[in-house]
């Protein structure tokens, strides 16, 4: 077997047994290679699964590397498989990630201004979810934090970084724009 051949099978089995997006450096780490050729594997990978209609697929999250199913197959394996089921997140807290992800970094006062309502249970939840961090403070009485996404947001959402969150914020502002003119 020659060396392409592990350091590909290394960092397939790497992004499989990780609960978690892995960085490039890890996989730089794990398969003591560089970064040329750890990324030449990562693209191999995925046209070798994009080319046999895997049901893997490699997704890049927020620079992070991640394994995942597509969600064609996901859907399906829900009927058979028994596992804990998380609670979802209640509409006030989809409204606060939906504020954040529009104007952050942002204040509990500028959210709770722009949904009419105190937020902050949300914000708890959404906090101890790793969903949203506290990205520092404003300087000003009382200095109210400021909350921003964090990757999980990202890796949550299946979205690659905060480009592909604008472009979906684009889409959505367009297609408002559109619905108003018709």
């Amino acid at each position: 077997m020659n060396d392409d051949i592990k350091i590909k099978g290394l960092i397939e089995a790497f992004l499989f047994s990780s609960p978690r997006p892995v960085t490039l450096e890890e996989l730089i780490n794990i398969t003591q290679t560089d970064q040329e050729t750890v990324e030449k594997e990562l693209h191999t990978l995925l046209e070798e699964y994009e080319a046999r209609g895997s049901a893997l697929f490699l997704r890049r999250l927020s620079g992070q590397w991640q394994m995942a199913v597509r969600p064609d197959y996901g859907s399906r394996l829900k009927e058979y498989a028994r596992t804990t089921v998380k609670k979802g997140i209640s509409r006030a807290a989809l409204e606060v990630l939906a504020i954040i992800s529009l104007e952050q970094p942002v204040t509990k006062t500028q959210i709770d201004i722009k949904r009419g309502v105190d937020s902050g249970a949300a914000i708890g939840v959404l906090l101890e979810r790793g969903l949203i961090s506290i990205a520092g403070q404003v300087e000003r009485p009382g200095k109210p934090f400021l909350y921003q996404l964090t990757d999980k947001f990202y890796e949550v959402f299946g979205l690659e970084d905060r480009d592909a969150l604008r472009r979906i914020q684009q889409i959505v502002i367009d297609q408002g724009m559109n619905c108003e003119v018709e």
